[in-house]
């Protein structure tokens, strides 16, 4: 296998889709079904590439709308198959003979459109016939994970019949051959559809007590514990899964995006980094391994990941803006300008300006304010065109924390009087609350947290809280679970009392919340976890990215600490 770059590349993926009934007889429609669930399984391990298993093609189809039930996978899998990473598609159809059918499969470069080969076999609709054909792909073809051709009836026929009707054809299916790994995973799958949790777990534990194939266990087990909340078993059996189906790029992505939420970037990137292998032109995977590799510490991996993006993406402004990102990250401030810059001057409009607000922000740490200011400047330009409505938070954020207090209060001052809508005059005053407390005011803090009225939702709320007059931490405590009690309000909670300490000076005693807001928040929510490195005196691991979308009201509370 070449390196990533190379000219020989990867080897191929194949993916086996549905095959077309041309028999005329309805009762041999399960064939076409059985046709594709053989070969790739019988197949896998013994072709010049990874097989890309069926179920991964099927919750390909799942993710893009389903495919109609009867569609030949010729027309209504191909898209499926392409997002899957395949290079190789094998599509068939199979017609009626004297002693039984006929089988024929066209094995097509999706590259280059042309066919490499057709092979066919013939016999009676059994599972020796589709053997037969695969032994013309490779003589080294596998047995099949049953050789009971009723089960493997039933168990196709379940494959795209309604749920009540695949239930009973499974639980057929699971008599005539208990040790049939394939059907216990679909009859498990569609217990946690309708929400039957118990059904599904008890389906398990009988499945397990056959002898099934290593694959279906470790699926099983997989469907278990995400059942059971077990966050640990489920990734290992992922990874289990994955090292037995190594072509199934949906599980791939599955286990990098699992890894990232536990906050395994290292993980992760090596995750995006294997789908890199077989999804060379996929532009998303090269996005998310720059990401993963970033906050992982590794910067020249992440650059590297965004050059091959930009190489995906040769027009589009997103991979310089992702470029900028990865610069940021590290405090390369100029350099995040630069590729900012270039984003701006591909697409201006990119996400209402996303690259020209965190453009200007790059300058002002870079030590620029001025030309900070003039891109702030023709943000607001641009998106009063769009009709957005709160531009004057931004630019109030951006006036305060770059040094001119006074002119971001006064601006705020006369829009939470001039807005008409109330929501619109809250979040004003919402932000006046912290700046407040910021300037030593609690009085014009307490009264500006009347002005919020009651809270109707958690940023309302945090005002409301930190305005409070000032108290020993074990006050701040119980006022935190009088004013929002119970398990579910848990998060705002431990916000509220974090920030109620910070603004009354209390930063000792907010160590240990900031700890529990730690433990508690996503492993990529950056600008929550930057606060306690700086509580403890350290420098966050990576700078916080500016958000294009919303404000932080308390952003200038983490940017003094």
């Amino acid at each position: 296998m070449g390196p990533v770059g190379s000219t020989q590349g990867p080897p191929p993926g194949f993916a086996f889709v549905r095959f077309e009934n041309l028999s005329g007889d309805a009762s041999l429609e399960w064939v076409a079904l059985a046709a594709s669930e053989v070969l790739s399984s019988s197949l896998a391990g013994v072709l010049d590439g990874p097989v890309i298993a069926g179920s991964s093609i099927t919750r390909l189809d799942a993710f893009r709308g389903g495919r109609p039930g009867g569609t030949p996978g010729i027309s209504g899998q191909r898209s499926s198959v392409v997002l899957a990473g395949a290079k190789r598609m094998i599509s068939g159809y199979f017609e009626r003979t004297p002693t039984g059918i006929r089988l024929q499969a066209t094995d097509e470069d999706l590259t280059s459109g042309k066919t490499v080969r057709i092979l066919s076999a013939a016999g009676p609709a059994t599972i020796e016939t589709l053997l037969r054909l695969a032994r013309q792909f490779a003589p080294a073809a596998h047995p099949y994970l049953t050789g009971n051709t009723e089960a493997l009836r039933l168990y196709a026929s379940s494959l795209e019949a309604p749920p009540l009707l695949a239930e009973e054809s499974l639980r057929k299916t699971v008599v005539a051959d208990p040790s049939f790994g394939p059907p216990w995973i679909l009859a498990v799958r569609l217990a946690m559809l309708q929400n039957k949790r118990d059904e599904a777990l008890r389906l398990i534990s009988e499945a397990q007590a056959n002898k099934l194939d290593r694959l279906s266990l470790a699926s099983l087990k997989m469907e278990q514990a995400a059942l059971r909340g077990d966050q640990n078993g489920q990734l290992a059996a992922l990874n289990e899964v994955i090292e037995l189906s190594p072509g199934d790029t949906s599980l791939l992505r599955q286990l990098a995006e699992t890894r990232t939420k536990t906050g395994d970037f290292a993980g992760a990137a090596a995750a995006w980094q294997r789908l890199s292998l077989i999804l060379r032109d996929d532009a998303d995977v090269w996005n998310q391994m720059g990401y993963t590799r970033a906050w992982a510490g590794d910067y020249r991996g992440a650059l590297t990941a965004m050059a091959e993006y930009a190489r995906v993406r040769p027009n589009d402004a997103n991979p310089l803006d992702s470029t900028g990102d990865v610069h940021f990250l590290f405090r390369k401030y100029s350099e995040a300008a630069a590729s900012y810059g270039a984003s701006v001057n591909k697409d201006p409009a990119l996400q209402l300006g996303a690259s020209l607000y965190k453009q200007a922000w790059a300058k002002f740490y870079a030590g620029d304010r001025a030309g900070g200011d003039k891109l702030i400047d023709q943000l607001r330009t641009q998106r009063e065109k769009a009709n957005v409505t709160n531009f004057h938070l931004f630019q109030a954020d951006w006036l305060y924390r770059t040094g001119r207090e006074k002119e971001a209060v006064a601006l705020l001052r006369k829009e939470s009087q001039s807005q008409t809508s109330p929501e619109a005059r809250v979040s004003c005053v919402e932000q006046l609350v912290v700046w407040d407390l910021l300037g030593g005011d609690r009085a014009a803090a307490a009264k500006d947290a009347e002005a919020v009225g009651q809270p109707k939702n958690p940023l309302s709320a945090l005002a409301r809280f930190v305005a409070m007059p000032s108290a020993t931490p074990e006050e701040w405590q119980k006022r935190a679970e009088t004013m929002l009690p119970g398990p579910q309000l848990a998060p705002i909670r431990r916000l509220a009392l974090g920030y109620g300490l910070l603004l009354d000076g209390k930063k000792q005693a907010a160590i240990p919340i900031w700890e529990q807001i730690n433990a508690s928040t996503q492993p990529a929510d950056f600008g929550l976890r930057e606060v306690l490195p700086r509580l403890q005196g350290k420098k966050p691991a990576l700078a916080t990215l500016p958000n294009p979308n919303g404000v932080n009201q308390f952003a200038a509370v983490i940017d003094r600490l």
